[in-house]
This record gives C-alpha cells, sequence and structure tokens, in this order.
C-alpha cells in the first residue's frame, strides 16, 4: 500500500496579480497533483490559457461566474464539477475557490498563455 501526505504547510504558493493565488500540492506520483485556486476576476487578465499535456478537473468549493472553453461560455457555481483536456483555451471569469487535479501532474513547462 502507498500513501502519501501533502501537508497544507508543504503547498507551493503561486500569485498572478491581484486576481490569482494558488497552492500546488505536488507529489511524488508524476501522474496526479492537485491545487487549490482562489480567483477574484477574469483569469488570465488577457488572452486565454491552454494545458498543454494534462487534463484537468476542477471543483467549485465555492463561488460563481463563468468559465469560457474554446471560445464557449458557460455559468459555473458552487458544487459544479468543470473538466477540460490539453490543448483546450480556457478563461475564468468571477470569484471562486476551486480545487484542481490534473493528469499528468501540471507543470509550468506545459502551460501557456495566449493572446
Amino acid at each position: 500500500m502507498y500513501m502519501e501526505i501533502v501537508r497544507r504547510s508543504e503547498a507551493e504558493k503561486f500569485e498572478d496579480g491581484s486576481t490569482f493565488v494558488a497552492y500546488e500540492y505536488a507529489t511524488k506520483d508524476p501522474d496526479l497533483n492537485t491545487a487549490r485556486i482562489e480567483l477574484h476576476g477574469r483569469y488570465p487578465a488577457q488572452g486565454t490559457m491552454r494545458n498543454n499535456n494534462v487534463k484537468e478537473v476542477v471543483y467549485i468549493e465555492s463561488g460563481q461566474g463563468e468559465v469560457i472553453i474554446d471560445d464557449v461560455r458557460q455559468s459555473v457555481g458552487q458544487g459544479d464539477v468543470v473538466l477540460f483536456t490539453k490543448g483546450e483555451r480556457v478563461v475564468w471569469d468571477g470569484t471562486f475557490v476551486l480545487i484542481t487535479s490534473c493528469a499528468p501532474a501540471w507543470s509550468k513547462e506545459q502551460h501557456e498563455f495566449l493572446p
């Protein structure tokens, strides 16, 4: 049996301006990781973002707003789950606390912002 616990004190904090704060809970497993993200407004501020190598499942812990995936706009809120796959262009707009898991594990190198 294999078990790993990643404590909040071990999570790596990322901030991007005043609208985005994330805590990445990296495991030793290259196939999966998790993050808690706080959003206040549009993210990214301009353009879109894309994961080139991962599928991402996002649980909306609290809040509401919109998610735009490949130009399709959907209203989302607390308790909803959003799945997007590699290569899709994504924008979040609203006030949210998100719990997200990526497979394989998310990395900065495979993530990009687009105009």
